[in-house]
């Protein structure tokens, strides 16, 4: 499974959808971090409270619409 599937399936669970810069972040977390770190943030990569759909995520997304990364979104209602 590829980080990109990861991530896809983690938003999934988590009832986000993903943007089109999905690819672009997968990319990035594999060049920073590879498979073994993941999840961690390729813009905060440093704060381990920060990582794909962690609490800090999720509160971005609520309150912003999109994730830090601008990686995940919530879904419009039509989704």
């Amino acid at each position: 499974m590829t980080i990109l599937d990861k991530m896809l399936e983690n938003c999934e669970k988590a009832g986000y959808a993903t943007t089109k810069n999905v690819q672009k972040i997968a990319n990035a977390k594999q060049m920073m971090f590879g498979e073994a770190e993941w999840q961690r943030c390729p813009c905060d990569g440093q704060n381990p409270a920060r990582y794909c759909i962690s609490e800090t995520c999720r509160a971005d997304i609520e309150r912003d619409g999109e994730c830090h990364c601008h990686c995940y979104r919530k879904k419009t209602a039509d989704e």
